[in-house]
């Protein structure tokens, strides 16, 4: 009796935590420098975000946003979960109001890319989801280069929209060689570069392409963490992913992939808190 009233108390004090910790989120800074640009900038960075809320109307998460007083805000996809509609709604109004601190890139996730699909029973809606969130002023990336304004620099903003097939569960499918270029041609090799690219499995590819910096998200920091080691498996359930969080330098590129503010069908964070990416760019 004494040990199963042990394991309810451990049990109940578990998800007391767990529901503790699912509602915060950490502000995590990074600086990256480059000798291609000229004058000091910010961006902050939302990934994931599922359409959790954090505080009402997520008056918490906007705060936080607006105390980076970024340049520009990137989305590197998922910032909704594709078979919960009510969550197409939290993403548009959380927009509605990142419009108003700063411009707004926005690329898609595997959730996002799984709903352009016709026969997905969400394509609809999720159709009437992106005229309004383009009515609002953002800008909707798929697979392509934009030359936009970061404070007073002049840089490359490109996204890479994967195939589903890279979203497979239990395994890595392997990338070609030649597939980044022939999918996303580098524009202009003397300017910043910074991709939007998702899934972090392929940050190597990424950095190899020529992206000074990329920003992924989807492994959500790998549910599980163990404090030294990392995490245990990904939301894709790989084991012991190699690029789970954090910051990676490759070849004197920058690859860094966000924890994501939210979860979908596994409601876990051990060890992981959700974040929100405050970026300073520097001139070298």
């Amino acid at each position: 009796m004494i040990i199963l009233m042990t394991i309810l108390t451990l049990v109940l004090v578990y998800l007391v935590w767990q529901r503790w910790e699912l509602s915060r989120f950490k502000v995590t800074k990074y600086q990256v420098s480059s000798h291609k640009l000229k004058e000091p900038a910010s961006v902050a960075v939302v990934a994931d975000l599922h359409g959790f809320i954090y505080g009402e109307g997520n008056s918490r998460l906007l705060r936080e946003v607006a105390d980076i007083a970024p340049q520009a805000i990137l989305i590197p996809g998922d910032l909704l979960v594709s078979k919960y509609p009510h969550t197409y709604e939290t993403a548009y109004e959380v927009l509605r109001e990142l419009v108003k601190i700063a411009p707004v890139y926005y690329s898609y996730g595997n959730h996002e890319s799984r709903l352009q699909e016709p026969e997905c029973a969400g394509y609809p809606l999720f159709e009437q989801y992106l005229d309004k969130v383009r009515a609002l002023g953002v800008h909707v990336f798929s697979t392509e280069s934009r030359s936009i304004s970061l404070g007073d620099n002049r840089v490359m903003l490109s996204s890479l929209e994967l195939e589903l097939d890279y979203y497979e569960k239990g395994f890595i499918a392997p990338m070609d060689g030649s597939y980044m270029q022939e999918r996303l041609p580098l524009m202009n090799p003397g300017m910043f570069q910074i991709l939007l690219a998702h899934n972090p499995a392929y940050a190597e590819q990424y950095a190899a392409w020529g992206a000074d910096v990329t920003f992924c998200g989807h492994n959500h920091g790998g549910l599980v963490r163990i404090p030294g080691i990392g995490s245990l498996v990904s939301p894709q359930l790989t084991l012991f992913p190699k690029y789970d969080a954090g910051r990676f330098e490759i070849e004197g590129k920058h690859v860094i992939v966000s924890r994501g503010l939210g979860t979908h069908t596994f409601h876990v964070r051990v060890f992981n808190r959700a974040e929100l990416l405050a970026v300073e760019f520097l001139p070298e």
